[in-house]
């Protein structure tokens, strides 16, 4: 898990959408757990086959607040606290609210279509349920990317801790992921890891970060915190 190495003196508390998002994802999943059943209420899940049969479209959204188990939200929700509060200060409420919505919405589709293009695997892919709130995150990580490159994360390796630029770690990370979902194309085997929603979801990140920047410039940098 990586930390902020510095003090930006924005309080995620008082970005309220950041809290809501937060606080919705945490209680769905409580909700999962209660399920009688023990299947974590997977029938709100997003399946590219059924959403390519026109069914069960809503699962657009309810796919977004929806976790696999405790570390999957553990790890989403932590570099989701880590992130936001920048991006939600920077780019005001509203708009990134948008922004949220729109990179999870856009990292779904992309994992969809995928589905068509992966062979062999991909028909399987598709009917598999798909969770969690990692498109939109990525989307979020986009922004942070291009709204705060120099900004310093500790990230662990081993039994230390290393300080790298946001740009370096988020970078790096987007490759691996983007590699992940090339080598999807032509493995026989594949993974149950929808690549594609991380790539769909930093792309539509980086192009609202992208319109919002060359409206705003860098004004954002000079708000109150």
């Amino acid at each position: 898990m990586v930390l902020e190495a510095e003090s930006d003196r924005i309080n995620f508390f008082t970005q309220f959408f950041s809290v809501i998002i937060l606080v919705a994802n945490i209680a769905v999943f409580v909700w999962q757990m209660m399920d009688p059943t023990g299947n974590m209420r997977i029938e709100y899940a997003f399946v590219p086959a059924e959403f390519f049969a026109g069914e069960k479209l809503w699962t657009i959204l309810t796919s977004m607040f929806m976790h696999g188990d405790i570390v999957h939200i553990i790890m989403n929700m932590w570099f989701f606290f880590v992130i936001s509060d920048n991006c939600e200060h920077a780019m005001g409420h509203g708009f990134y609210l948008v922004t949220y919505f729109v990179s999870g919405i856009f990292a779904t589709m992309l994992h969809a279509f995928s589905t068509i293009l992966i062979p062999v695997w991909g028909p399987i892919l598709a009917s598999i349920p798909s969770l969690g709130a990692s498109g939109a995150i990525f989307g979020l990580m986009a922004v942070y990317l291009i709204l705060y490159p120099s900004n310093k994360f500790y990230l662990p390796t081993g039994s230390t801790m290393r300080k790298v630029t946001a740009s370096y770690f988020i970078i790096t990370y987007f490759i691996a992921e983007l590699t992940y979902a090339m080598v999807s194309l032509y493995s026989p085997l594949g993974d149950q890891t929808a690549h594609f929603a991380h790539v769909g979801g930093f792309v539509a990140g980086a192009i609202m970060a992208g319109l919002f920047k060359a409206v705003k410039g860098t004004s954002y940098k000079k708000k109150p915190k």
